[in-house]
């Protein structure tokens, strides 16, 4: 009987090791995944304004306008627009 709780103990400890190897293997690739994603975004952002600006000239309202965008876009509103 003891052994066979000692094999368990042994067998539950290096499982344990085990997974804890695997998710320090997993999270520098989410971490890296998700600065991509950041730098995507801020790229994005940044197109964004500059065509903004190109088109109406005011940084602070583009700023803003995009800011509002990006929001919307995140939270998954969906913008009807009237037919033309």
């Amino acid at each position: 009987m003891q052994r066979l709780l000692i094999a368990l103990f042994v067998l539950s400890a290096a499982t344990g090791v085990a997974r804890a190897q695997q998710v320090s293997i997993v999270q520098p690739e989410a971490a890296a995944r998700q600065a991509a994603d950041e730098r995507a975004l801020a790229e994005r952002r940044q197109r964004m304004i500059d065509e903004c600006v190109a088109n109406h000239g005011y940084e602070e309202d583009c700023v803003r306008e995009v800011d509002t965008e990006l929001r919307a876009e995140a939270a998954g509103v969906i913008h009807l627009r009237a037919p033309r």
